[in-house]
């Protein structure tokens, strides 16, 4: 491995700062320390640009879409429910007959689960 010579160190220093000596120095060049640049970060982000009308909104919107969440979930579980009933029930059908009634007894309950869910 070769010595560097010190004007290489000097160069190399100039060209490829180290991350934290290039925050302290562009710090000191807005005439602060790393430590102001912070504090003043911290304090804009805790003003507040919405109004509390605007926050409100966004909150009943938020629950209106939580609320439509779970209730589709529920939907999902009750109609794979219903797709598992239908499974056993085709396993168990002997006859073709069996087979139709299973088919047929599952649309019936799927439509008039469509009708009275709305």
């Amino acid at each position: 491995m070769t010595a560097r010579s010190p004007e290489y160190e000097k160069r190399e220093r100039k060209t490829h700062p180290e991350p934290e000596r290039a925050a302290q120095a562009s710090a000191s060049e807005a005439g602060g320390t790393t430590h102001d640049v912070g504090e003043s970060a911290r304090a804009a982000s805790s003003h507040s640009f919405a109004s509390p009308e605007w926050k409100k909104s966004l909150e009943e919107t938020t629950d209106l879409f939580a609320a439509a969440l779970k209730d589709g979930s529920k939907l999902a579980a009750s109609s794979l429910h219903a797709q598992v009933n239908l499974l056993k029930n085709l396993a168990n059908s002997k006859t073709p007959s069996d087979v139709m009634k299973c088919h047929l007894d599952f649309a019936e309950q799927f439509w008039s689960k469509s009708f009275s869910k709305g």
